[in-house]
């Protein structure tokens, strides 16, 4: 079965991971197909048995391929040059918590199942009410966000 691995904050927040060593971190581990895309995180694989990913360093959600393609064919926003589309993909209580907060004017927040989707003007994603809620470091573990140019790269590849 196909699988896709989001990593939360690799790279950036002060966990250093080579997209190489990720790869043969999977592979050793018994994944097959193993692929990164972009170094931020992003790990495509096959797996027979349900994927343990406990060896990672990092809080990890393991999607299946359907999940992904879901991303995109729910997508509630339409794309345009002004504005960002993110996926945040997130435990069960952060998709309670993102339906209870407030954005500004110029942001959008929609939840589908358990996917939250977040529109913002490019340039201000750490400035509106709810980027600079999702910015707290409590939160930070709850979820990890992709942007849906992001998705649809690793989706093409699976």
């Amino acid at each position: 079965m196909k699988y896709a691995a989001f990593l939360r904050g690799i790279n950036v927040g002060g966990v250093k991971i080579t997209m190489s060593e990720l790869k043969k971190d999977f592979e050793a581990h018994g994944f097959t197909k193993v692929q990164t895309i972009l170094a931020t995180g992003n790990v495509i694989f096959e797996s027979s048995t349900l994927p343990d990913l406990s060896f990672l360093p990092v809080k990890t959600f393991e999607l299946t391929y359907e999940m992904v393609k879901s991303f995109l064919e729910q997508n509630p926003f339409n794309k345009s040059d002004d504005k960002h589309i993110y996926v945040l993909i997130g435990e069960p209580e952060f998709v309670k918590f993102a339906e209870s907060q407030p954005v500004s004017d110029d942001e959008a927040v929609k939840t589908i199942g358990s996917t939250v989707y977040w529109q913002v003007p490019v340039g201000m994603t750490l400035k509106t009410e709810f980027g600079k809620i999702l910015g707290k470091k409590k939160y930070q573990t709850l979820f990890t966000s992709r942007n849906i140019n992001t998705i649809e790269k690793i989706f093409a590849k699976m």
